[in-house]
């Protein structure tokens, strides 16, 4: 059985100036369906661009990207735009609401984009946000909501789509701490269903809530693993342990 997401020697290089700069470079990893993986690393490390590549928003300079078996590297615009409604749920830090819409239209809006009857978004998304518990607050606006509701609207958006893939990108970094925890127990709930959740952090004590860890640094993969196990929060560079390797 192939792998849902699949890396094979992931390169993306970027020129600054007289500088080529290797945002990601040679990167390799598979992540099956239903697992719950968090890519982990510092501003620089390679994370946001692993996030955009999944996410179909940027393609490989070289190496492959495989969703569900399909060379994204391949498509045109226009087919990465049709994967994108197709297979990926997306939570972002900023909610990415739109201001004038209810929560229920905010929920519609990639249902679509993806050319979903009318009829039956209207019920996808009452759903949705009836899962997440706001079920009766349909009509309400983003602005009479809390920032922690704004980011369950969100989740709300992305389940609509029945997508093989969430991808949250830093999802609790606008929240409080409380907050930030109510969301991760969200996305693990949503794991536990057995929906496939990549979540993109810098904050190790937010990598951990994952089952697998992919540890990046300066664009390569230093570890990938078990949540749990030690290393997979220690950076090896930063105990001193293999330096110069």
């Amino acid at each position: 059985m192939s792998a849902l997401i699949e890396f094979q020697s992931v390169c993306k290089y970027y020129q600054m100036g007289d500088t080529i700069v290797k945002a990601a470079d040679h990167i390799s990893f598979q992540i099956q369906k239903g697992e719950f993986v968090a890519i982990v690393g510092q501003s620089g490390s390679g994370k946001s661009t692993c996030m955009n590549i999944i996410g179909c928003l940027d393609v490989p300079t070289s190496g492959a990207y495989l969703l569900d078996g399909q060379d994204v590297g391949q498509m045109n615009r226009n087919q990465l735009a049709e994967i994108r409604n197709k297979m990926l749920g997306f939570i972002f830090q900023q909610y990415n609401l739109l201001p004038k819409l209810n929560l229920q239209e905010n929920v519609e809006v990639p249902l679509m984009y993806a050319g979903v009857p009318k009829a039956e978004r209207r019920e996808r998304a009452k759903l949705a946000l009836e899962l997440v518990g706001l079920g009766d607050k349909l009509k309400h606006k983003p602005n009479q909501l809390s920032g922690g509701q704004q980011q369950r609207v969100s989740i709300a958006r992305a389940l609509a789509g029945d997508p093989a893939v969430i991808l949250a990108d830093e999802p609790t970094g606008a929240l409080d701490s409380h907050t930030g925890r109510e969301v991760l127990e969200m996305l693990k709930k949503l794991h536990d269903a057995g929906n496939t959740v990549v979540l993109i952090t810098h904050d190790n004590s937010i990598a951990v809530q994952a089952q697998r860890i992919i540890r990046l640094e300066d664009g390569h993969v230093i570890y990938d693993g078990d949540a749990h196990d030690p290393k997979a929060v220690v950076s090896p560079n930063l105990t001193g342990e293999g330096a110069g390797a």
